[in-house]
Formats: C-alpha cells, structure tokens, sequence
C-alpha cells in the first residue's frame, strides 16, 4: 500500500538478491534449522552482506538478523557456520526461551525507522542470543518492571531480535518504504 514492488527470494535456494533491490526485509524465520544450506550458498551471503554495506537498508528481525551475524550455531549446538557477516558477532542457542512477549521499544537514537524517543509495538520469541544484540533501542514489557536494550539501528539499517508489527506503527513502514525508494531500484 505504501507504493514498494515487492521481489521474492530464497536465501537458501537464489545465488543473489534481486537485479535492483533497493531494500531488504528478512523477517523471522529458523535459520538455525538450516545453518549447512545457508552456509553453503556463499553467493547469497556475499550479495547480502555486499548489498547492506553499500546501504541497501535492511530490515532484519529475529531469524533475520541471525542471518546477518559472523556464524550462527545449527539447532543441536555442534556446528557454528558462517553467515553473511553484516554483524561481527555470533549467535548461538540458550537452551531456554528468552524475552518472550509483547514490548514496547523506545529509540535511544534516531534511525533507519523513527527518531529517537519515539516508540515501537513488537514481540520477542527467540531461543537463540548473540554476542551483539545491540542497544539502540529500550525494550519494555508492558505492565511490568522487565526491561532490557535491543537492537542496532542506524539511518540505513534495523537489525534485532523483536519482530515489528508494522500495522501498529505505520510512519515506521513508510520511512522504512521511503529510505528503498531513496536508493533506487
């Protein structure tokens, strides 16, 4: 609704992203089910890891920014493999469900999504950590005292463990839209 053309495509099947993409959205997901075919699609990680350092903005949550870590642990927690490497960081199983639930995030700084002070609806159902979960965000649950930083966000990128809800925060979509659009295609 807000004018993007959307393009598919498969990290685990595609050698690269699509011929003009101007964003990437990689939403939640299992990669860690999934680290060996991932690992072996090297073309892929390279068109994304080439693709967000030339500021192509991505929009990355829980599986997603998994994927643009240094090395994520498979689902047994033997084998740690290479990933995009957008992030020098490396994530891997807790053994436990972290930050379970509804938060509200508050911007620590503007960004690729909103200014700073400005809040976020989102939900974290995550097993796996990393090493970089990032702070640019203030993470609260609601009614409760349980708070807690997450997330990288620059003026071309958001990077984190929660999963937006977009309908929620609509201006949020539109910038995000609006920095795509600002890059060609």
């Amino acid at each position: 609704r807000l004018g993007a053309e959307l393009a598919f495509f498969s990290p685990l099947a595609d050698a690269a992203l699509p011929e003009h993409a101007a964003g990437l959205y990689l939403g939640g997901g299992y990669p860690e089910l999934y680290t060996r075919e991932l690992a072996e699609n090297a073309p892929m990680l390279q068109s994304v890891r080439a693709a967000v350092q030339s500021g192509t903005p991505p929009l990355a949550e829980c599986g997603g920014f998994l994927y643009l870590h240094q090395t994520l642990a498979d689902a047994g927690g033997r084998h740690s493999r290479q990933m995009a490497g957008v992030f020098p960081a490396e994530a891997a199983s807790t053994g436990k469900l972290s930050r379970f639930g509804y938060i509200a995030m508050t911007a620590r700084q503007t960004g690729l999504l909103c200014a700073a002070g400005e809040s976020l609806n989102a939900h974290e159902f995550h097993y796996w950590d990393s090493t970089s979960p990032g702070d640019a965000f203030h993470a609260q649950k609601p009614q409760s005292s349980r708070a807690w930083s997450c997330a990288h966000h620059t003026p071309t990128l958001y990077a984190g463990f929660p999963h937006l809800h977009l309908c929620g925060c609509p201006q949020a979509a539109r910038r995000f839209v609006e920095a795509c659009a600002s890059r060609g295609g």
